[in-house]
């Protein structure tokens, strides 16, 4: 057990420090426990405030602390007698933007020569930190990796934001039109945010070998389309945790019958399982589109973590390479008020 001590550190989730004891004695009490030399603790201790900014509180009672300056102390007991296999359980919790910094780069430096397994909920923290990034979702690890790779797998794939010259689209410039036609012909997207100074488009992953040819021409014709800057980036991570999650609600709402009902503009009711994205809809089949047409749902979570619409997308055909993920046995529902349940295409194998 002694030895068990001195390989591992913890920063459990909720501080668990004593009130009547200062951060000083906090640290001696647990240098002592993992068997440090007694000639070493000090110095040890005196290095581990100063790194989590603590030395200032150092014979201050633990109990006066804020919350943050907890989470530091929790810390710097995981790190206390260099420990090779570290847990952090979501070690930066009510820290200023500041502060989570300077503990970033100090579990950062810490990596080097031990293991550290990070929670989180924080997909910026999860991003910069982690060599391997685990995904968990309705208690199952869903995929891990890289983060790069994680983007590259599950994100909707690269984002674009093209910004304007300054007098760009105030009446002197030239119109935002050609661009977005431009983005339209050679990719076959629609910017997805469009403002005075700035518009954002997603180019799927399976564009990536038009984007050499497409960005030297867009480059060439800077000055046409009134550009000042091209940026080219991969999806967020915060994205790609949102898909992540999405799936998983949807296969756990096909197994046990959850639905929400997504109103359509042109008042057809469709009631559709919780995370699903390509939705088709009952009814819209006829001899010139056989298979109907779909839309595409999109989500979001709200304060609570709960999967809702956050919209969605106009009206469109189903291709007829893809399959149906998931079909009701019954889709019509009602009379009068056209209400129908929708099923679940397999369109995101084929993006």
């Amino acid at each position: 057990m002694s030895n068990i001590r001195k390989m591992i550190g913890v920063c459990p989730q909720f501080d668990i420090l004593w009130d009547a004891l200062s951060s000083e004695e906090h640290l001696h009490l647990f240098a002592s426990i993992k068997g440090l030399p007694p000639a070493s603790i000090k110095p040890i201790a005196e290095k581990l405030l100063a790194d989590v900014k603590l030395t200032g509180a150092a014979k201050i009672r633990a109990g006066s602390y804020s919350g943050g300056m907890k989470r530091r102390l929790s810390v710097a007991i995981a790190l206390i007698g260099d420990p090779k296999l570290v847990f952090l359980d979501e070690p930066t919790t009510g820290m200023d933007p500041i502060t989570r910094r300077h503990v970033w780069d100090i579990i950062q430096e810490s990596k080097k020569g031990r293991a550290i397994i990070l929670t989180t909920h924080s997909m910026e923290e999860a991003d910069i930190l982690g060599d391997r990034i685990g995904i968990m979702a309705k208690g199952r690890l869903r995929c891990i990796g890289t983060s790069i790779r994680l983007k590259s797998r599950f994100g909707t794939g690269f984002i674009t934001t093209v910004s304007f010259l300054e007098n760009k689209n105030d009446g002197s410039g030239t119109s935002p039109e050609p661009l977005k036609r431009f983005f339209k012909k050679h990719l076959k997207v629609e910017p997805i945010e469009e403002k005075k100074a700035f518009m954002t488009f997603v180019i799927p992953h399976d564009k990536e070998k038009l984007l050499a040819g497409f960005f030297e021409e867009l480059q060439y014709r800077e000055s046409e389309f009134g550009i000042s800057d091209i940026q080219l980036g991969l999806a967020t991570l915060e994205e790609v945790f949102l898909n992540i999650a999405r799936r998983a609600e949807l296969e756990s709402a096909t197994a046990e019958g959850t639905v929400v009902t997504l109103e359509l503009e042109s008042g057809i009711l469709v009631e559709i399982p919780v995370g699903a994205r390509f939705v088709g809809i009952p009814g819209t089949e006829n001899a010139e589109n056989p298979r109907g047409m779909m839309v595409e749902v999109y989500w979001q979570q709200d304060g609570s973590g709960t999967m809702c619409i956050s919209g969605h997308s106009p009206e469109m055909r189903i291709p007829q390479n893809v399959s149906v993920l998931y079909e009701p046995p019954s889709q019509v529902l009602g009379r009068g008020q056209r209400r129908v349940r929708g099923s679940v295409i397999d369109y995101e194998s084929s993006d």
